[in-house]
């Protein structure tokens, strides 16, 4: 009875380890970006994950205002990718990830200055109940991946949707889904860089 009990008292625990690590992990990004450790920046994100995110949403928008269908919008979607891919390359570095961070825009990484679209994501809690709120409203996708909204206390257009999934080990960000107002802007950017 005793070894029933020890024994699952230790599977609880590392269940409450697992179900916290992806928390533990965005936390060390958010230390890393706030520090400007580009290198543990670089081993805490999956930057063509990350690539094909932003890629998707951008060119998702933007075709979803064409009149295109089966064939037409495969091909435009293609064509868009390869157009987009430069753009794409300037938003997807430490660096950009900094500035994403700590203004909640771009900035200088893709272009222009940007003009502050959204709040920033604020990768550390400020309290307990903040953290809970984090924990409570994040998503998971099976045992592998996890979504963190944030700023939790934003309106959802205009939260930025964290993905965190579990790779060798170790949980790294693989996906950012933008708030309208930046996709827009974004859009507009990408507009302007293709030409």
């Amino acid at each position: 009875m005793r070894w029933t009990l020890r024994i699952s008292f230790l599977l609880f625990l590392a269940w409450a380890f697992f179900m916290v690590s992806p928390f533990l992990a965005l936390y060390d990004l958010g230390r890393a970006i706030e520090a400007k450790d580009l290198g543990r920046i670089s081993e805490r994100v999956n930057f063509s994950a990350l690539r094909t995110s932003l890629s998707r949403q951008i060119l998702g928008e933007y075709l979803k205002d064409q009149d295109l269908e089966g064939a037409e919008r495969n091909l435009a979607a293609d064509a868009g990718s390869v157009a987009l891919n430069p753009f794409i390359e300037q938003l997807v570095t430490p660096q950009a990830l900094v500035d994403l961070f700590a203004r909640g825009s771009f900035g200088q990484a893709a272009g222009r200055g940007a003009s502050g679209t959204a709040l920033p994501p604020r990768l550390d809690t400020g309290s307990v109940e903040e953290a809970w709120k984090t924990f409570i409203f994040s998503e998971s996708q099976g045992f592998r991946s996890v979504t963190i909204p944030l700023p939790i206390d934003q309106p959802k257009d205009k939260q930025f949707r964290i993905t965190m999934r579990l790779s060798n080990m170790a949980w790294r960000l693989t996906g950012i889904e933008l708030p309208a107002p930046l996709r827009e802007e974004l859009i507009k950017r990408a507009a302007v860089a293709a030409r």
